[in-house]
Parts: C-alpha cells; structure tokens; sequence
C-alpha cells in the first residue's frame, strides 16, 4: 500500500513538474491534485526546529515531523516532469514557435482574469494598484527587450521568482521567467543539457543558482505569502494581476528584436491558415486554464463543505 500511495505521489508530481514549465500556474494544478496544502506544510515544517533532529541522527522523528517521504517523493516527481516537459517544449518550438507562443497567451489571459476574480473586494486603491503593476510590466516588456542572462545572482534570483508559482495559485513562473527573459535558457536549454553526457555540466551551471534561488524562495516565500495574502489579499493579488497583464507582449508571436536589442520591433500578422491556427491554439490554452480554474473552485469546494459537516 505504502508502494501505491507513493507512486500516486510521484505522478502528481509529475504533473506539476510537466505545468511548472509552461505559463499555468502549477500551485493551482497542486490544489486541483490535493496536495498543496500538505507540500505548503512540509516546506513549513523544513525549519531549524526540526532539522535538530536531524543533526541529532533520529531520522525517523525528523521525517515525521517533515512528511519527508512525501516531500522529496513529490519533488521528484516534478523534476522529472519538468525534464520531460523541457525536452518537448525545446522540438515544439523549433518548428512552431509562432503557435507555441500563441498557445501561451491563451494561458496567460485566462490566469489574469482567474485571478482578479479572487479579487473579493473592488476599490479605488486595488485598481491603482493594478494599473501601476500593469504600466510598469507593459513599459517594461515593450522597452526592455529581456535577453538571457546567465549570471550566477541573475540565475539565483530567477530561481526565486520563479519558484513563487510552486506555492501561489494563479501565479505562473514560468510567465515571469519569461519577462524576465530567461525563459528558454532554463527550460529549452540547460534543462534539456541535463539529459546528455556531454552538455550535462553546462546544464547544471544554469540550473545549480536557479535552485539555490528556488529552495530559498519557496521556504521563505510560504511564510511570505501566508502574511501578504492573510493581511493584503487584495492588494497583493491586484498587483500580481496587473504584473502578469502587462508583461503579455513578452510572449506577443508577431514580433522582432530591435537591431540594438533594446526593445521589440511589433507588427500585425499576415492574415493566413497560420494566423487561424495560432487563434486556435490561444483559444487551446483559454480554455485548459477556464477547466483547470474550474477544478481548483470545485476543489475548494468540496473542502468547504467537508469542513462545514466536520464542524
């Protein structure tokens, strides 16, 4: 039994993994799985406290207290995904990087709009705040063309944005990792380099800081987060909606970069069978975000009335 409870574990994990790498919110997917709240509280629990234990060599305690089994079965299990993910993402967009990106703005807008209506309270001061992070993200995605950069501190705090959607539903970092332009470093590149003798090394120094910065902000953001969305719910998920908003002409199909790669060349498609399929697949991505938000509510739901009954 213990064989089968890990194994569904690990494929939930997978499943995570494989979302973590494209613009969907992999803490909503850990929420529809029912695992989110668990993998939260064994990130919580990985605390001096506990760790104690384990400098004290009484593993058995230190992994109950941790849910250790779970967490490290459940982190595999996204690694793994987000390999195999990589990988198919690195063909696709070889050949139909138009239709990807399109697919992904579809993806996109249907994570906004799921998270301004957590939005519970409407007021002049939310939709500041939303149009501040909106201008800020747009002027910031027209005009600063985001390049790789494969520094050791950029990658580190990549790693930390980006690990925010382990453990914020609706919040994509795959999306941010795409403003932040090292989208197709990490995921197309060095996580596929993993995969081969003879450009694991080059791999592993592009994802080794983007870990670190990972751990580091899914520990700390967990806490973070329980303070933001406990006390500034509204603001912080109307900052986050104008962020993600704005920052959609990164991910814009029909566009250059600049000849001093400062900023983005736009332009208007050619009306073809191409243009109809790329309204396609952005309709694809809408509508697995719209199913996905549907779960998650129906998820959340349940809970409540199971709670209710306890009660």
């Amino acid at each position: 039994m213990r064989f089968w409870n890990g194994l569904k574990v690990f494929v939930k994990g997978l499943l995570m993994g494989a979302v973590n790498v494209v613009p969907i919110s992999s803490g909503a997917i850990a929420l529809v799985l029912g695992v989110f709240e668990r993998f939260i509280n064994s990130i919580k629990a990985l605390n001096h406290k506990n760790f104690k234990y384990l400098f004290k060599g009484e593993f058995t305690e230190f992994g109950r207290r941790t849910d250790f089994r779970f967490f490290v079965t459940l982190v595999l299990g996204v690694m793994v995904g987000m390999v195999f993910t990589a990988l198919f993402l690195k063909q696709v967009l070889k050949s139909y990087e138009v239709f990807v990106w399109a697919f992904f703005i579809g993806l996109i807008i249907a994570s906004v709009i799921n998270v301004m209506k957590s939005i519970e309270k409407v007021s002049v001061k939310n939709i500041l705040i939303l149009v501040i992070g909106f201008v800020v993200s747009f002027l910031l995605s027209i005009h600063l063309n985001p390049v790789s950069n494969d520094s050791f501190l950029y990658l580190f705090i990549c790693g930390m944005v980006g690990a925010t959607g382990m453990v914020v539903p609706g919040i994509s970092g795959s999306h941010l990792m795409l403003l932040m332009g090292n989208y197709e470093l990490i995921v197309t590149h060095a996580i596929p380099a993993l995969t081969k003798s003879a450009t694991f090394m080059e791999g592993f120094r592009v994802l080794l800081p983007f870990a670190l910065g990972s751990i580091v902000s899914i520990v700390s953001f967990s806490y973070l987060l329980s303070w933001l969305m406990r006390d500034f719910r509204n603001e912080t998920l109307s900052a986050m909606s104008g962020f993600m908003l704005g920052s959609l002409p990164v991910v814009y199909p029909w566009k250059e970069p600049s000849a001093d790669m400062l900023d983005y060349v736009f332009h208007l498609p050619t009306i073809d069978g191409a243009f109809f399929v790329s309204l396609l697949m952005a309709a694809v991505g809408f509508f697995a975000v719209y199913m996905l938000n549907g779960a998650v509510r129906r998820e959340e739901k349940r809970k409540r009335t199971r709670v209710h009954h306890i009660g």
